[in-house]
């Protein structure tokens, strides 16, 4: 058995960053592209100054986001947190495609403990969990509007979940 350090040093291009080229076949994007909704994402603008980044989508009737405040006018931070905002996002997003609502508490909210238990059943025993998740993260999208335009969606609805 040959260890990592070993195939590190007979082929020194592996890296642990880099993402690994899954081929997925059209007719699985085809399919995951139907049921993949786009993220949203806007900012709240007051006096002529963004004060707020949201993104947000819906699924199960439900809307589901996240916002960060906009505190200073340093573009690289202000991009350095729309991508940690996107990311985090992402991932409820691919969590509720894959699994559904049985990863949600009583309340509607995403119970860390169901995904965990949910990804371990996925990771054993789905055969396509590689080209599934890569289908994923080739189709999920951005789509900016504007604060309005979210309003007008239903985006920014008091949640109408009973407890």
């Amino acid at each position: 058995m040959t260890t990592v350090r070993e195939k590190i040093k007979k082929n020194p291009e592996i890296t642990f960053a880099k993402k690994e080229d899954v081929a997925v076949s059209p007719d699985l994007l085809a399919k995951m592209n139907v049921i993949i909704p786009p993220i949203y994402y806007w900012q709240d603008v007051v006096s002529g100054k963004s004060e707020l980044m949201t993104m947000a989508f819906v699924m199960f009737g439900r809307n589901f986001g996240m916002s960060y405040p906009i505190e200073d006018d340093n573009a690289v931070k202000i991009d350095m947190l729309r991508k940690k905002l996107f990311w985090v996002v992402r991932e409820s997003l691919d969590v509720l495609l894959h699994h559904g609502e049985k990863v949600l508490d009583i309340f509607g909210n995403i119970d860390p403990k169901k995904v965990n238990d949910e990804e371990a059943l996925r990771f054993k025993y789905d055969t396509r969990w590689m080209m599934k998740v890569a289908a994923f993260n080739k189709l999920v999208r951005i789509a900016p509007i504007t604060k309005e335009k979210a309003v007008e969606l239903g985006l920014l609805d008091k949640p109408k979940v009973a407890f």
